[in-house]
């Protein structure tokens, strides 16, 4: 992971230093929110921006500290290729939201009721992929009392996680390339479904494997 993780200090530093260029640029009232038509519905004083252009350096850090912390920091040798492409993906998410947010506080016409959603759906679509190859710990992963009880309850929820997180990921980049509000309804409900299903499945699995053994 060291190659990766510098590959992506760089980025974020990089990121970060782009971000204080144009910082006095921005306007003092900047958008922090928008709807699910891309419409602003609040807004904050310039200097909140400074957060959003840290907050990618700032999870990098934790994420690769993480494994070194968690007391089962041994499942992070075995499922390391997941880990790496999510560390990723989620860096590089991070510091897209904060360009798309400074185009948007610059006057660019940015569609962001397309592209945030779209990125969601990348994110979920590409952590349903490597789901299965979780093993227990205490950050990533659907961690409940069952799930990190039984081991085998872990496999077979992450197991039907990954297909549960894949058409969430599909629905969310469904609702980005036909942005309306139906859709955006159509895609939360989604989530919440997939999050309640899985973690009553969970459940069920814990209740059988306690009965069976």
């Amino acid at each position: 992971m060291k190659k990766q993780t510098i590959i992506l200090t760089i980025i974020c530093i990089l990121s970060f230093a782009g971000h204080l260029l144009i910082f006095p640029t921005l306007p003092d009232q900047v958008p922090i929110h928008w709807n699910i038509y891309g419409e602003a519905d609040n807004w904050a004083g310039r200097p909140s921006t400074l957060f959003l252009a840290l907050l990618p350096l700032f999870m990098l850090f934790l994420l690769h500290v993480i494994p070194r912390i968690d007391p089962r920091g041994k499942s992070y040798e075995k499922h390391q290729k997941a880990y790496q492409v999510f560390i990723t993906l989620l860096i590089l998410f991070l510091n897209a939201i904060l360009w798309i947010a400074n185009a948007a506080c610059l006057g660019f016409p940015v569609p962001i009721e397309r592209m945030v959603p779209i990125g969601v759906g990348i994110l979920l679509l590409t952590f349903g992929n490597y789901m299965p190859q979780l093993r227990t710990n205490y950050t990533i992963g659907i961690k409940n009392p069952w799930t990190l009880e039984s081991e085998w309850v872990w496999k077979k929820t992450h197991a039907m996680g990954g297909i549960v997180f894949c058409m969430m990921g599909f629905i969310m980049v469904l609702s980005g390339f036909f942005s309306t509000g139906w859709m955006s309804k159509l895609s939360l409900g989604a989530i919440l479904f997939g999050v309640f299903g899985l973690e009553t499945y969970s459940y069920l699995l814990y209740r059988k494997w306690k009965k069976n053994g």
